[in-house]
């Protein structure tokens, strides 16, 4: 294969190089073009969300990250010298339940360290000029830093090249636009201030907020609305006077900072394509979705766009799927982004309202959720970026009844419905205890074969048997039974002796549950019935498949 032949990426930021990665470990190798530097350090994003960090696990990069991070427990909120509330946000149901405060050029340091080992390289200062697309392919005109021009062809362009995406213009796929007359600068600066490293701090006052999050290295980052619009905010390079002045003026911490690493200004403002597929050309991260910093959502929702097309393009870009494959990327992502647009929107305005009535409603409002369990236990889920489902999908379906609860079973646990993401629990294999999320790396589809009270092992082994044939050519097929191993069966065969994996998955009778690529159900039944997973995959090979049956 021609590298770049097939798909030509253009940005390298974490949306572009995830979906990278994602193609390359399929053996479909990109070209990637930037217009920036290699050595571009600019850091608007923070902080990676809990089911950011599965993506990165499963691309075996959370160690990694964890170890450049500091992990945050919770977003404290203050008013003067007044603690207003303490949000926990380690609620989340996931094996990462915290949020990590990572600068973002950590984050692309370590993604672009695997998309080299993958084989892929980086042409930076490389610029998309324009493009033609058309029905067999896209025309492309690049312009590298020497100034030489170049024509080239490819027969998928995917636009990951930020807010102002030049393959969103020259596609002319418009987008809705809103201004939040919100502006903000932001900086890494050294402070001696009492603060527990473990969390958030915000500070509002009369004129505006002032958000700090730790650092490594003993630095902080801060987050400070100004009092300019677009018209009027500060200086591109706000420096650390500006810093020290909003400090003394908002908070009660210690105003006398010292050594800026870095810092910016920006006016809020919000965008949502209007559609992410225009034929060959599609949109990822901020070129078909940008929005208010607040909330730390925007290169986490990205990395997610990249880590749902991916698999998705490589099995169109391969032939083991039809090209309307991609119209399900528009169906489940666009959804997502215009979600996290009007609930930014919604957020950023409260949060910086200075009216009197404003200030107090907040005041109020944040003190009860404060003291809410199953609030912050939902604010944690929705921090963490695990409310995000895929429902009205067209890959999603069930074949399932709910029947009487067994001894072994909790009634209340329905497990997760098509269109969730899976859920995690331990199991044994006979070489030891195993994460049930580290089972299913790898590129492919899992099928999770439930046995439930199932103990014959020649009916396990016949069962085992065919889901390896309905999964041949697709992924792999796992047995996960209760109790002990049964002997005489070896591979893709794990025990769930406390019954915990039944219990998260609502099994009460042999079951089936389809683990799509990026982690989300795509099919589950409560049966030993194999024809649903074969016609799943008929179904993404079909050149104009229709929704799969409920």
């Amino acid at each position: 294969m021609t590298v770049g032949e097939d798909v030509l990426i253009v940005g390298a930021g974490p949306t572009g190089l995830v979906l990278a990665i994602e193609l390359a470990r399929r053996g479909v190798v990109p070209r990637v073009v930037d217009a920036g530097a290699a050595d571009h350090r600019e850091s608007r994003a923070v902080s990676i969300v809990a089911r950011t960090l599965e993506v990165l696990d499963d691309l075996g990069l959370a160690e990694d990250a964890l170890e450049r991070g500091i992990p945050l427990h919770a977003l404290n909120f203050y008013q003067g010298t007044s603690t207003l509330a303490e949000m926990d946000v380690t609620a989340v149901d996931s094996p990462f339940p915290f949020d990590l405060c990572i600068p973002q050029w950590q984050t692309v340091s370590l993604l672009r360290e695997r998309v080299e080992r993958l084989g892929v390289s980086i042409e930076w200062g490389t610029r998309l000029l324009d493009h033609r697309a058309g029905e067999d392919g896209v025309t492309v005109e690049l312009q590298h830093a020497d100034g030489r021009r170049e024509r080239c062809a490819t027969t998928w362009l995917i636009g990951a090249d930020g807010a102002h995406s030049t393959v969103r213009e020259t596609a002319g796929i418009g987008r809705q636009r809103a201004d939040l007359q919100r502006a903000f600068i932001l900086g890494d600066v050294a402070a001696d201030w009492p603060l527990t490293r473990d969390r958030f701090h915000v500070y509002f006052a009369r004129s505006g907020l002032v958000a700090v999050f730790p650092m490594a290295g003993g630095y902080w980052r801060i987050l400070a609305g100004t009092p300019g619009t677009a018209g009027t905010a500060a200086s591109a390079t706000p420096g650390l006077d500006d810093f020290s002045t909003l400090v003394a003026d908002r908070t009660p911490l210690d105003s006398r900072l010292r050594d800026l690493q870095w810092s910016s200004s920006f006016v809020a403002r919000e965008s949502l394509a209007e559609r992410l597929r225009d034929g060959r050309v599609l949109l990822a991260g901020d070129a078909a979705h940008n929005h208010s910093p607040v909330g730390g959502q925007g290169m986490n929702t990205g990395m997610q766009d990249a880590y749902n097309l991916g698999w998705k393009l490589a099995l169109v870009v391969t032939g083991e799927a039809a090209e309307t494959l991609l119209d399900s990327y528009d169906a489940e992502r666009r959804p997502v982004a215009k979600a996290v647009v009007d609930a930014t929107s919604t957020t950023t305005r409260i949060v910086t309202s200075g009216t009197l009535v404003a200030r107090r409603a907040r005041r109020h409002a944040l003190r009860l959720l404060g003291r809410l369990n199953p609030v912050q236990q939902r604010l944690s889920s929705a921090f963490g970026e695990h409310l995000v489902h895929y429902h009205d999908s067209p890959l999603v379906f069930q074949r399932w009844t709910e029947s009487p609860a067994k001894a072994w079973n909790d009634l209340a646990v329905a497990g997760p419905r098509p269109g969730d993401v899976m859920r995690d629990v331990h199991l044994e294999e006979r070489e030891g205890p195993v994460a049930l999320r580290h089972l299913l790396r790898g590129p492919g589809h899992h099928l999770l074969l439930f046995a439930a009270d199932t103990t014959d092992p020649a009916a396990l082994e016949a069962w085992r048997s065919a889901a390896c044939a309905a999964m041949a050519g697709h992924g792999e097929a796992h047995l996960i039974t209760r109790g002990h191993l049964p002997h005489g069966l070896t591979g893709g065969v794990a025990a769930d002796p406390r019954s915990q994996a039944h219990n998260r998955y609502g099994v009460r009778r042999p079951s089936l549950y389809l683990i799509r690529p990026d982690k989300y159900v795509g099919y589950r039944g409560d049966s030993a019935d194999l024809a649903a997973v074969h016609d799943y995959f008929r179904a993404l090979a079909a050149p104009h498949a229709e929704k799969m049956a409920r």
